[in-house]
């Protein structure tokens, strides 16, 4: 927990705010700031942390384990990318997949009701 506080106590004293959502601004506490939250919705934030050293410095930002190798990188829409160590990296990617394979069966779904709709159309006229 003490990495989290550090990144947070640095965001806070270089003046920056987590806003995300309908949430109004805020500082970044450890419960909701870590990577996976709001921090890695600012690219501002994440190179200013890691031009201070608490970010890509061997330890991971999502469970804190230190590891000789923190290869694996995950990067988001925003631009921002930072280092992961392996079982982090995994659990991300198994819940991207999850994401995509539910915005593949709502368009599925989509398309079908379309389709069908068309279909009702035709046999009405």
């Amino acid at each position: 927990m003490e990495y989290w506080e550090a990144m947070c106590q640095e965001l806070k004293k270089a003046g920056f705010q987590g806003q995300r959502g309908n949430r109004p601004p805020h500082d970044y506490e450890p419960f909701d700031a870590v990577f996976g939250g709001d921090i890695v919705f600012n690219l501002d934030a994440v190179h200013y942390l890691q031009n201070m050293g608490l970010l890509d410095n061997g330890k991971c930002p999502m469970c804190g384990i230190r590891e000789d190798a923190v290869n694996y990188a995950l990067s988001y829409q925003n631009g921002a990318t930072f280092h992961v160590c392996k079982n982090c990296y995994k659990q991300y990617a198994r819940q991207e997949k999850q994401k995509r394979g539910c915005a593949c069966c709502l368009i599925v779904l989509a398309v079908l009701g379309v389709i069908i709709y068309g279909i009702v159309q035709l046999l009405i006229l």
